[in-house]
């Protein structure tokens, strides 16, 4: 009996020592990724309509980076850079030789940082590519993820913040982390009411409307093979554009959910899209089909303790960059070999990469600084330059001199450290992407 009430008595005192055990010192963190939002269709980057109210607030309580790169054209490689602080080169998820990577649970991973400081980690996404199929599950003690049911996700942005909030009441009383993913502004577009008639002009009657879209209709308007009337494609915007406004809604609605708990003065907010959208111009629609700007200047803005507040940053920045900024601001442990940078500094230099397509047979590369970009299909002896700030729209590109060519090849030269083996996939997973048109 003595044994017995003695092994109680240490059983008791070790709980007691767990329970009573000081959680990390730093900042609770939220990451919202918005999946294919351009930068220029949000209101704070100067977008003719008025699409983001509570992002623009967000942004006028904190830091507004006006050059941020994604590391790809999709989601995949983008996602996967913004976790891993990792180029695509790098971390190796992706599309390649007909199969897909996922994450390598070998390298380091920005949500297995948290939870090994002591953070509550939870996720929030809707797409089939951030699921544990591809790896992204690691790290998060609660990890939902929706998206499973043919073209699209299953949950809208609304729903989401309602998922994350409900698991905020909930959560242990430590700092948090927590992965929100929006994925409503993926085509097909089909903003609720009274979104879907914001920006649309009622008296188009025309098959260009709600819903338009799926793989044979994309694929023949990027073959050439379709023609989308202007009409047509300024209505596909103005359906868009909708769907971007009912997000920040959701958006809004997620940081009044911060702020009523109490929370909002210790929690660092992150919106960062994982890559744009193109609306034909340069003859593509949607995205993963190159490495122009329509696809990859995707939004950031960043705001809570440590950072400046009603700055707007017009240093280069990228993906890669918000791993070590939050390691920073958290006091996260990490290998301290990431290539990017901390933000609060803003100091900017240096070539920014991007690679990894979906929808081309070969890949296609780029460097992006000193306001130039560099473009290049690997194998090819030569590539092509834009100058971004005589020529914004990328129209008239010029060849590529020695030194220019070197830091394209030097890029694709880089040593992978991350070597994800080919996705398997559940049969859930693989009527998903079917039903999206990515295994045919």
């Amino acid at each position: 009996m003595n044994r017995i009430l003695a092994c109680a008595a240490c059983l008791a005192a070790v709980l007691s020592a767990v329970s009573c055990r000081r959680g990390p010192d730093g900042p609770n963190v939220v990451l919202i990724i918005l999946d294919t939002v351009r930068a220029d269709h949000l209101s704070c980057y100067g977008y003719r309509r008025a699409t983001t109210p509570f992002i623009d607030s967000l942004a006028g309580a904190g830091t507004l980076f006006l050059r941020c790169q994604s590391q790809s054209s999709w989601t995949l490689p983008a996602a996967a850079s913004i976790l891993t602080g990792l180029s695509p080169r790098e971390h190796g998820a992706g599309f390649r030789g007909g199969a897909f990577y996922g994450v390598d649970p070998a390298i380091e991973y920005m949500p297995a940082a948290f939870h090994s400081a002591g953070y509550a980690t939870a996720a929030f996404v809707n797409v089939v590519f951030l699921s544990e199929d591809f790896g992204f599950h690691r790290g998060f003690d609660h990890f939902d993820c929706r998206g499973f049911a043919g073209a699209g996700s299953d949950r809208r942005a609304a729903e989401t913040t309602e998922a994350f909030l409900a698991w905020l009441d909930t959560s242990p009383g430590v700092p948090f982390f927590a992965l929100v993913h929006f994925y409503d502004a993926h085509m097909k577009y089909e903003p609720p009411p009274p979104w879907d008639s914001m920006f649309t002009d009622s008296s188009y009657e025309g098959e260009y409307d709600s819903g338009w879209g799926g793989v044979q209709r994309l694929v023949a308007v990027n073959a050439g093979e379709e023609v989308i009337p202007p009409e047509g494609l300024e209505n596909l915007i103005g359906l868009y554009d909708g769907e971007i406004a009912f997000t920040d809604a959701a958006v809004g609605v997620l940081l009044e959910g911060l702020r009523s708990r109490g929370l909002s003065s210790n929690t660092v907010v992150v919106v960062v899209a994982d890559h744009g959208e193109e609306f034909m111009e340069h003859g593509f629609i949607e995205h993963g089909n190159n490495l122009f700007q329509t696809s990859v200047h995707v939004p950031l803005v960043i705001s809570g303790p440590g950072f400046d507040k009603g700055v707007e940053c017009d240093a280069p920045c990228s993906q890669m960059d918000i791993f070590p900024t939050l390691a920073s601001v958290c006091g996260l442990e990490t290998s301290g070999g990431l290539p990017g940078g901390d933000l609060r500094s803003a100091a900017g230099g240096g070539w920014i990469p991007a690679s990894g397509m979906l929808w081309r047979a070969d890949d296609m590369a780029s460097v992006t600084g000193e306001g130039r970009k560099v473009i290049w299909i690997p194998g090819d002896s030569t590539a092509v330059v834009y100058d971004l700030e005589a020529d914004p729209g990328e129209i008239s590109p010029f060849p590529a001199d020695e030194e220019d060519l070197s830091a394209v090849t030097a890029y694709w030269a880089t040593p992978a450290l991350g070597r994800p083996a080919q996705v398997t996939f559940r049969e859930t997973v693989d009527r998903a992407l079917r039903g999206l048109g990515y295994i045919r």
